[in-house]
């Protein structure tokens, strides 16, 4: 299904065919995130259209009505636990390697936080691997930079997609898609990106006993009981 065109944020095109790039566009973990054809967006072809011999197939979609698992930021890396676009087990790729987001002007932002690095490239300038950096991708509602580069190109370790940031004509409502798009879940509704791994196993015991001795020299020590899945309250003195 076409997706509305107010509602992509940005595509992330392979340079090459038949590159690692492309492969990530046939990873299943990636599936609900691929557009099979670039030629089915007419602002997308038109920056594709001069700077590749051969226009590519299939690209990935980022859009604000599939969200990311935490909200206003789309993990790039090889975890499927953590990421929401899974690259290829390259080396030097980290499991969360870096991420697509917006900051506080609306732009969009490629923030890296791996060990090795990330390029991004500005037509033919680039400063190599880069680690805990940051690149503007957009220009947001002015004419400042990036919006006088033809084409950006991301470069992860040898997986190099060239971003293309969809124009959104009407500002203000681009705005407020965006705030909504990264507004922090409510306590009630933060289950969906709670860790599982750092939650209590049900095999576990829900009570620990402590013991807790006294400051004299005689060997005297009172038994607590503590309930591992009430952590918060306090510990009950166990009867004698």
């Amino acid at each position: 299904m076409e997706s509305h065109p107010d509602d992509i944020i940005a595509w992330l095109v392979p340079t090459t065919h038949h590159s690692w790039a492309d492969k990530s566009t046939h990873l299943p973990e990636n599936a609900s995130r691929i557009i099979s054809s670039t030629n089915s967006y007419p602002y997308l072809t038109s920056r594709l259209s001069n700077l590749t011999n051969h226009a590519p197939g299939r690209a990935i979609q980022l859009t604000f009505s599939q969200p990311p698992k935490r909200p206003g930021s789309f993990v790039l890396g090889t975890d499927p636990r953590t990421c929401d676009i899974i690259l290829p087990s390259v080396e030097g790729i980290s499991k969360q390697h870096c991420a697509i987001s917006f900051d506080a002007q609306s732009r969009l932002v490629l923030s890296d936080f791996s060990e090795r690095g990330t390029q991004v490239w500005y037509d033919w300038e680039s400063n190599g691997d880069r680690t805990d950096y940051s690149w503007i991708l957009s220009s947001g509602c002015s004419d400042e930079f990036p919006s006088m580069v033809q084409r950006i190109t991301v470069d992860i370790q040898g997986v190099r997609f060239q971003v293309v940031v969809n124009d959104h004509s009407d500002w203000n409502t681009f705005r407020e898609q965006v705030d909504r798009f990264c507004e922090q879940p409510s306590w009630e509704d933060a289950s969906p990106w709670v860790d599982t791994s750092l939650l209590l196993s049900s095999a576990m015991t829900p009570f620990q006993h402590v013991v807790v001795k006294n400051t004299t020299s005689e060997p005297i020590g009172e038994i607590y009981l503590w309930n591992l899945a009430r952590p918060w309250e306090p510990m009950v003195k166990a009867s004698a």
